[in-house]
């Protein structure tokens, strides 16, 4: 199992890197966490639970690549899925870099901040959405720690619909015409872990797409649901616990 990942302190600053020994910095393990006493993020503990939406992705960047990338004159097998597979997952960052200035053009945003002009075909529905439903931003980029259970995490927003507390969570996404956006198995447990710290009754993911500007889709949680999906993450968070031999500190 792998040792890094994300980690805050107690008063939820975000600690994913340290200063290593040799003086350069480097991630932040699990071995660094526990000697310090931090929290894992939700992502984190959730990375014990398997991801098949992910995971086929992954597999079909692997396969396209297969399909797209020409095989050199007397190259070996072991050197050809060698550049297939670094192909393949170059795919995989350039999605995840536009997924974080998607990001960060909407907190700027809805911070009255500029942000750069060429997200404005990802922000413009994001803008309507919110005016569509009346949504009143409390506070942007929350970072949370629930020192009872051992974990923290940062949540796009605290927003406020019909009177309600909602924590909203951005994800961008490639869509296809005519195929509904749905959520993915773990996005309403990651929205209930957050929602439990600051009382929040509700929750949403919007989802913006990357392959069809302008499209965006939307998923939300009623009280009922984030409790069932809190009382599975305590269940994972124990788990997550139990199989790294890390309880971090109640206070």
């Amino acid at each position: 199992m792998s040792t890094s990942g994300h980690w805050y302190d107690r008063n939820g600053d975000a600690k994913h890197t340290i200063l290593g020994k040799n003086g350069k910095i480097r991630s932040t393990t699990l071995r660094d966490a526990r000697s310090e006493g931090w929290y894992p993020s939700v992502t984190t503990i959730m990375k014990v639970l398997a991801s098949p939406e992910l995971d086929k992705w992954k597999q079909q960047q692997v396969l396209l690549a297969s399909m797209t990338l020409p095989r050199q004159a007397d190259e070996d097998d072991e050197s050809y899925m060698s550049r297939i597979m670094q192909d393949a997952f170059k795919q995989v960052d350039d999605a995840a870099d536009l997924g974080t200035q998607i990001h960060a053009a909407l907190e700027a945003h809805f911070q009255g901040l500029q942000y750069a002009p060429e997200m404005e075909l990802y922000v413009a529905p994001v803008k309507k959405w919110a005016e569509h439903n009346r949504i009143k931003f409390l506070q942007h980029e929350l970072r949370l720690v629930n020192h009872e259970v051992g974990y923290a995490g940062t949540t796009d927003a605290l927003i406020e619909k019909d009177g309600v507390l909602h924590i909203l969570d951005y994800k961008s996404r490639k869509t296809k015409a005519d195929y509904e956006v749905k959520p993915w198995s773990k996005e309403p447990m990651q929205i209930s872990a957050y929602a439990t710290i600051v009382g929040a009754k509700r929750g949403c993911n919007l989802y913006i797409s990357t392959t069809e500007p302008g499209r965006i889709g939307e998923a939300w949680y009623d009280e009922s649901t984030l409790e069932k999906e809190y009382k599975a993450f305590q269940h994972v968070a124990a788990y997550w616990q139990h199989s790294n031999n890390y309880v971090p500190p109640k206070k």
